[in-house]
C-alpha cells in the first residue's frame, strides 16, 4: 500500500514539475525525498510524450483518410446501398468524436477535423439524395443548402476560412445549376 501511495506522490511531482507549478529544485528535492535519492528518469517522461505524439499522429493521419475512404465507398465499391450508408455513417461518427475530442485544444487540429467532418457530412446527404431519387436539381440544391449553412455558422462562430468556402461553394454550385 505503501508503494502505490509513493508513486501517486511520485506522479503528481512529476506532473508538478512538468507543468511550473514548484520550482525545478523544489520539485527535484522532492522527488529524491520519495524515490530515497533515485528518482524517475526523464527517460519515461519522454517514453509518454513519444507514445501521445505516436497517437495523436494516427488520428490525424486516419482522420485524413475518411474523405477518400468515403469516395471509395460510394463510388467503387459494389456494396448494397444500406452497407454503403452504414459506412459512411461510421466515417461521419468517427469525425464527429475527431472534431469534438479536438475543440477543447482550439488549434489547427480542430479546424482540420471540423473541414473534414462538414464535407462528410455533405457527401452523405449527396449520396442519400441519389439513392432516394436521381433528380439532377434536387442533389444541387441539397448542395447549395449545405454551403449556405456552412456559410451562416461561420458567422455564428466566427470562421473566416469557412465563410470564404461556404460563398465559393454557392457561385459554383449557383452556376452549375444555370448551366
Amino acid at each position: 500500500m505503501a508503494e502505490e501511495r509513493i508513486a501517486t506522490i511520485v506522479k503528481e511531482i512529476n506532473y508538478w514539475k512538468q507543468h511550473k507549478l514548484l520550482p525545478d529544485m523544489y520539485c527535484d528535492y522532492l522527488l529524491a525525498l520519495y524515490t530515497n535519492g533515485t528518482g524517475v528518469s526523464e527517460n519515461d517522461a519522454l517514453v509518454e510524450k513519444r507514445k501521445i505524439k505516436i497517437s495523436l499522429i494516427i488520428q490525424i493521419i486516419l482522420q485524413f483518410l475518411l474523405v477518400p475512404f468515403s469516395f471509395l465507398v460510394i463510388y467503387f465499391t459494389e456494396f448494397h446501398p444500406i452497407m454503403q450508408l452504414s459506412i459512411l455513417f461510421l466515417f461521419v461518427g468517427s469525425s464527429y468524436w475527431q472534431y469534438r475530442s479536438f475543440k477543447l485544444a482550439d488549434n489547427i487540429l480542430f479546424h482540420l477535423s471540423l473541414i473534414i467532418f462538414l464535407l462528410l457530412i455533405l457527401l452523405t446527404s449527396v449520396f442519400i439524395s441519389q439513392v432516394l431519387t436521381s433528380v439532377q436539381w434536387l442533389t444541387a440544391m441539397i448542395i447549395l443548402l449545405h454551403f449556405i449553412g456552412w456559410v451562416a455558422w461561420s458567422k455564428q462562430k466566427r470562421l473566416l476560412y469557412l465563410r470564404v468556402i461556404g460563398i465559393i461553394g454557392i457561385i459554383f454550385t449557383s452556376f452549375y445549376i444555370v448551366l
